[in-house]
């Protein structure tokens, strides 16, 4: 059986689901196999989640380098004088 760490359609609604993983474990597919998985609205693990996504986040050196250049520059290049050199 393949094992995916991608949540499974029963997984839709519960706010573990991150989308391309569960936060809670590692093969949501194992969980669901005996029609009940142990996170799906269960309130202590809702808590410690929301703990989670309040806690600092560090970012990566690609996600600071991506914010730097998708800021807007402060003047448009074309509006930039440029000085000549007395003669």
């Amino acid at each position: 059986m393949h094992r995916s760490h991608k949540p499974v359609r029963r997984c839709h609604k519960c706010l573990l689901n991150l989308g391309d993983r569960c936060w809670a474990y590692a093969s949501p597919r194992r969980q669901w196999h005996n029609r009940a998985c142990r996170g799906f609205e269960n309130e202590r693990a809702y808590e410690l989640f929301r703990i989670w996504e309040k806690d600092a986040v560090v970012k990566s050196r690609k996600e600071i380098r991506q914010g730097i250049f998708r800021k807007k520059k402060t003047m448009p290049h074309w509006n930039v004088k440029t000085r000549r050199a007395p003669l």
